[in-house]
């Protein structure tokens, strides 16, 4: 039987070889060099004198990388342009370094004919599972399950690894932590009192810690915008004061309203509950409750040990690495690592220094309908010395931080980060590790576009574009946010937070025909855009915004924003959501008074839905706050007084300063059902239509509906 196999495997081969033969012979003669390289993992069944043929390939991408580099020194003369096919299981990888010698390479799966061909062999391998695509995965199977009792199973992990995250049949198990519940908390006594030390603990509450095995734990520390993480040096009992090894970045307890006192323990043992797992340092030892609907002994389960998978990197922006195309791949499980001085809390969870999928030093990059997903950090970073990089069509899903980041912190800055293209893909599902991550951030970029996505359950911030506080030069211009689905923003968690957040002067930056709806914080500042500190010189137009907690639009301080053509409505829309919380600020805001002009209000909706005596619909600060509005369309449907200006006098008072003028209160006639939140598109003979405003472009992506919380769990095993 096994040479009746083997037969008919060795004349499926030959025919192949022909199909191929034209593609082989062409390649000899022909400039530039076109190279077909495959990449098996199970080949070795094949012999061991792989070639990267289709007959002999190879066992790793290493290798392929590898056999590209030596090709690229033997003759360096004739451009080499190669294809990596790869089969569609798991390829257990280190980091896989693309420097310049690899310019020029296309890393795929391979097609369904030769996928095929190698289908018997994977069959015969059955630890090797056919995948849609191909998975370059930076993690390890841990095997050898043994059940404890009570759908509990352990397991000895052989490599000198810490376990701090765990995968099981493509979902995410949660690290056990104390509350069991995701969104409930701990709240310490009180902060110490020294600011230094402040950094590094509190005073804990009767009955936390003294009776608990700290030597693995973590703690997290909720503050405003961030939390900090934290391993544990000691704890104190006498005082109730317990010490990390390393520091948050302001004093515990800088922010009483955002933080109130939260903390959640990870990684203890006597928390398993169904669907999360621990670890034990000592003994090596993982330990996974199920929820029973699944036995770890007979299903792939993995943890990350690589911080970097695939990381497309010239030495230098001399020598940058050229003309890559990677596409129809998943690159998952990425780590991450914190060391135990480490401060790790900053905004935007910026102290993060790796990404599974890392480019630099690096030009004309295509990344095409990929999947990076499972990771520790953030799930993409486009850094220095890049240009042309494209993001296109690919699902960036279930990241420790946020989905994609672009450029650097500093400055000032010799190679600025440029021509970005961040197109028409899904970005969702962030936050699950360090919550601050943001969905897409660029930092220090010029000649940016951010497009066509759908950003989604992030547990900060939606899109946030600039890097520079106040009005020193900020380094990033001509940044486009245009027609991105941005929602479920916040999901309660952390605060100070929008759905598109922006910082510093930004030539050139517009903000256009984007819908942002669902923006929620834990406790208070939560606003659809955020105009935050310096951001100046910035086009709004065309946006759809509204389910925000707080305003739809607040600008902190900033000079010569536009706002024109928007929709601002059910603004917010929830009350303080603890006792003592600050209540929400209405539909518009601007924080500073400055000897300039903020911005210019013209040809808007603001839809007021609040029911009560009255509500804000612009609130300054401040006194003499210069800005410009005209030709508005505010709307209550109940009814209720619309207030305006530092005084919040009503609109005729309002219009009597020199504001507002065209500008009215009317019934926009929407033409769909607001009460299902029905894009807000206006009827010919609407008030706003008669004041300029153009309907905005209905986004393929949007669903209609009003709810502050679309359910969806995208097949994890916890909601947030």
């Amino acid at each position: 039987m096994m040479a009746t196999s083997m037969c008919q495997f060795v004349l499926l081969l030959l025919m192949i070889l022909a199909i191929h033969d034209g593609f082989v012979s062409s390649s000899h003669n022909n400039r530039p060099v076109s190279t077909q390289l495959y990449v098996v993992p199970f080949s070795s069944f094949l012999g061991n004198d792989a070639d990267g043929s289709l007959t002999h390939p190879y066992l790793s991408i290493q290798q392929a990388l590898d056999h590209v580099e030596r090709s690229c020194h033997h003759d360096n003369t004739a451009m080499r342009r190669t294809k990596i096919n790869l089969y569609p299981t798991y390829h257990f990888a280190g980091t896989l370094r693309f420097n310049q010698a690899h310019s020029h390479i296309r890393l795929t799966t391979m097609n369904v004919e030769d996928t095929v061909f190698y289908e018997e062999l994977a069959a015969r391998e059955h630890t090797y599972q056919r995948l849609p695509a191909a998975s370059i995965s930076g993690g390890i199977p841990i095997t050898g399950w043994t059940l404890a009792g009570n759908n509990t199973y352990k397991a000895v992990v052989a490599q000198p690894v810490f376990v701090n995250q765990l995968f099981v049949e493509n979902r995410r198990i949660v690290r056990t932590r104390i509350p069991v519940n995701q969104s409930e908390y701990l709240q310490y006594a009180a902060p110490l009192q020294d600011p230094n030390q402040a950094r590094y603990g509190f005073q804990y509450a009767i009955g936390q810690f003294d009776s608990w095995s700290l030597d693995d734990a973590m703690v997290v520390v909720y503050h405003s915008w961030t939390t900090s993480h934290h391993y544990i040096d000691q704890t104190i009992p006498s005082n109730r004061t317990v010490l990390f090894t390393n520091p948050s970045d302001l004093p515990i307890g800088t922010y009483p309203i955002q933080g109130q006192r939260r903390f959640h323990v990870e990684n203890l043992c006597i928390s398993l509950v169904p669907n999360s797992f621990c670890f034990e340092n000592a003994t090596k030892t993982v330990y996974l409750m199920t929820d029973g609907s699944y036995d770890p002994m007979k299903v792939q389960v993995i943890t990350p040990v690589n911080e970097f998978i695939v990381l497309v990197a010239g030495t230098d922006v001399t020598k940058p690495v050229e003309d890559i195309v990677i596409d129809n791949v998943a690159i998952q499980h990425s780590a991450w690592n914190i060391g135990r001085t480490q401060q790790a809390d900053y905004q935007a969870a910026s102290f993060l220094t790796s990404a599974p999928l890392y480019i630099a030093n690096a030009t004309s990059i295509i990344i095409s309908d990929v999947e990076v997903s499972h990771t520790g950090s953030y799930g993409v970073w486009i850094r220095e010395g890049t240009t042309d990089i494209n993001i296109i069509n690919s699902l960036i899903t279930d990241t420790g931080a946020g989905g994609i980041r672009i450029g650097q912190m500093t400055a000032p800055i010799l190679t600025p980060t440029a021509s970005i293209r961040i197109i028409s893909n899904e970005v969702s599902y962030g936050g699950n590790v360090f919550p601050s991550g943001v969905g897409v951030i660029s930092h220090r970029a010029v000649d940016v576009v951010i497009a066509d996505n759908s950003i989604h359950h992030q547990r900060y911030t939606g899109i946030s574009i600039g890097w520079q506080w106040g009005y020193d030069t900020s380094y990033t211009s001509n940044v486009l946010v245009q027609g991105n689905y941005i929602y479920n923003t916040g999901q309660h968690i952390l605060c100070d937070q929008g759905g598109i957040y922006t910082l510093g002067i930004q030539p050139g930056t517009v903000i256009s025909n984007n819908v942002i709806k669902n923006v929620f914080s834990y406790a208070a500042y939560m606003w659809g855009i955020y105009l935050d500190e310096g951001s100046s010189k910035i086009l709004v137009s065309n946006n759809i915004v509204y389910n925000i907690g707080w305003g739809g639009l607040f600008q902190h301080y900033g000079a010569n924003n536009t706002i024109i053509n928007n929709v601002f409505a059910r603004a917010s829309v929830i009350q303080p959501p603890q006792p003592g919380d600050p209540i929400p600020d209405g539909d518009l805001r601007i924080m500073n008074t400055e000897n300039h002009l903020s911005w210019t209000f013209t040809r808007n909706i603001v839809y007021d839905t609040f029911q009560g005596n009255n509500h804000s619909a612009f609130k300054s600060d401040a006194a003499d706050v210069s800005v410009s509005f005209s030709n508005n369309v505010y709307y209550n449907p109940y009814d209720t007084p619309l207030l305006f200006g530092i005084q919040q006098t009503s609109f005729a008072e309002w219009q009597k300063t020199g504001q507002d003028n065209g500008s009215v209160i009317a019934d926009p006639l929407f033409v769909g059902d607001i009460n299902q939140c029905d894009f807000f598109t206006v009827q010919s003979n609407s008030p706003a239509a008669k004041l300029g405003f153009a309907n905005i472009t209905k986004l393929s992506k949007w669903t209609p509906g009003c709810s502050t919380d679309d359910v969806s769990d995208n097949n994890q095993c916890y909601r947030w």
